[in-house]
């Protein structure tokens, strides 16, 4: 009898979720097929890049001092981001921000200066700052207020099987023939980039939206005066996620690296790995609004997360792969299920807040 009473309460939220995609304006539903696409672009890049840069040459030093790039120019761009966004609007903020991404995604298939690819990396950060900074205000202002929990969920489950289609995609190129793990990487990644580009062709014919300030961004010129009384806000919902994501950023972008290094995996059965976790946290994003109705959404982040935690413990010392990868499936959708729980928390708040 339960188990009919879950499936029902599930069916019930998969309407929920077509009542929203069709109440809800056009330049909402066409953004998500173009975030879709430029995420999967950025999925078959970046799941072999790490792979790539080790191939050719680079020491775990240099990836990891490239990858510290990228997350230092994400970090000075999160600001001026939120103030951009206010001025040139979402459609010209998102434009700007992939096409960044996409010449930086191609000078660094053509360079192989240590120097070069550390500029390049920062640029990129700098790129996915201004995108991901306008998705969560982009979606405030789009979505009627009953339907943000589901359309929250929905933009952050199509991301992530985006994201599993770009690792799809590597565990398949194992079966083209390609001797070459170089040329095979390449091809990889150019084709990331031709997806990232037909995002960007979506956003420009298709996202037109007369919004051209964040009605929920509260870093506007009339906002800023009053920003010493949202401070203590500000550090509540900023700290938290620093931490989480400083520990993170020592960890996971190098677990492709862990599973070559330790358990000698090539790429594309690594990509098969990435893919299965996807899968799973997107199955759990899909379903985190029936979470979140039952225990609320500061629960819902917080148990989620610290039921991860163990997993990780089991991925440093896994000394098998049956031990190593159920840990990453299981901490992979744990830990991420609730993103888009506290987008939606931050958002509300920030808007509460003035």
């Amino acid at each position: 009898m339960k188990c009919i009473i879950r499936l029902m309460q599930i069916i019930a939220a998969l309407r929920r979720y077509r009542t929203a995609l069709t109440e809800n304006p056009a330049p909402l539903l066409w953004f998500s097929v173009a975030s879709f696409l430029y995420f999967m672009g950025f999925s078959f890049y970046f799941t072999v890049f790490n792979l790539y840069l080790s191939e050719i040459g680079f020491t775990q030093s240099v990836i990891g001092t490239v990858l510290s790039a990228r997350s230092f120019g994400s970090v000075l761009m999160t600001i001026p981001a939120a103030l951009i966004i206010n001025r040139i609007g979402y459609r010209y903020n998102f434009l700007t921000a992939m096409g960044l991404a996409v010449a930086v995604q191609v000078l660094i298939l053509l360079t192989k200066s240590v120097p070069m690819l550390v500029l390049l990396g920062g640029l990129l950060g700098t790129a996915d700052a201004l995108f991901m900074i306008g998705i969560s205000p982009f979606i405030m202002d789009h979505t009627k207020e009953e339907y943000r929990n589901e359309l929250f969920s929905l933009n952050n489950a199509l991301h992530t099987f985006a994201f599993a289609g770009g690792s799809f995609l590597t565990f398949i190129s194992g079966f083209l023939g390609v001797r070459d793990p170089i040329a095979l990487y390449r091809g990889i990644m150019w084709t990331g980039v031709l997806c990232a580009s037909l995002g960007m062709v979506i956003v420009t014919l298709k996202v037109h939206t007369s919004l051209r300030i964040s009605l929920s961004n509260p870093f506007t010129r009339e906002r800023l005066g009053s920003l010493r009384g949202f401070t203590p806000l500000l550090i509540v919902l900023i700290v938290p996620r620093t931490l989480v994501g400083l520990g993170a950023s020592l960890i996971i972008p190098f677990m492709n690296l862990y599973f070559k290094d330790i358990f000698t995996l090539p790429g594309p059965q690594i990509g098969l790995i990435y893919t299965l976790g996807q899968l799973a946290t997107a199955a759990g994003m899909l379903l985190v609004p029936l979470v979140v109705r039952r225990l609320g959404k500061v629960r819902t982040v917080v148990i989620t997360e610290l039921f991860s935690l163990p997993f990780m413990f089991i991925l440093a010392k896994a000394g098998s792969l049956a031990y190593a990868i159920p840990s990453f499936l299981i901490r992979q959708a744990l830990m991420n299920m609730s993103t888009p729980v506290s987008q939606q928390f931050n958002m509300e708040n920030n808007a509460c807040a003035f």
